[in-house]
């Protein structure tokens, strides 16, 4: 077994307030994770997702957007999927935890997968 310190830090790009990115280390695929720790009020900026984006909502309430559709919440349990190329945000409600991958690979979204309208 080998145990590593989380890499910690504050993500300050598209103008993005009050989210903390704990990384974990990299694939060697293109993949990555992180978990974002965003205060309430704070946001994820709006920005294209280069890959595909799956962000999974372990605490709290947040509402994200697409392109320039309305607002929808969502909270613990939640998974929102973004594809390539979409125009997204992700703002904080109350404080909140969330899961974020980044992935060039497919999703298996079968069974026990169900997916639900906004």
């Amino acid at each position: 077994m080998r145990l590593f310190d989380v890499v910690r830090y504050p993500l300050d790009r598209f103008d993005s307030a009050g989210v903390l990115l704990d990384a974990v280390p990299p694939t060697t695929g293109a993949t990555s994770v992180h978990v974002a720790r965003l205060d309430a009020g704070g946001t994820i900026g709006r920005h294209r997702a280069v890959r595909r984006q799956v962000l999974g909502v372990v605490s709290g309430d947040v509402e994200v957007r697409t392109d320039d559709e309305p607002r929808v919440t969502a909270g613990p349990g939640t998974l929102v999927v973004w594809e390539p190329g979409e125009l997204h945000q992700t703002w904080a409600v109350t404080e909140a935890v969330l899961v974020i991958v980044e992935t060039s690979g497919d999703l298996d979204v079968a069974d026990p997968f169900v997916e639900r309208t906004a």
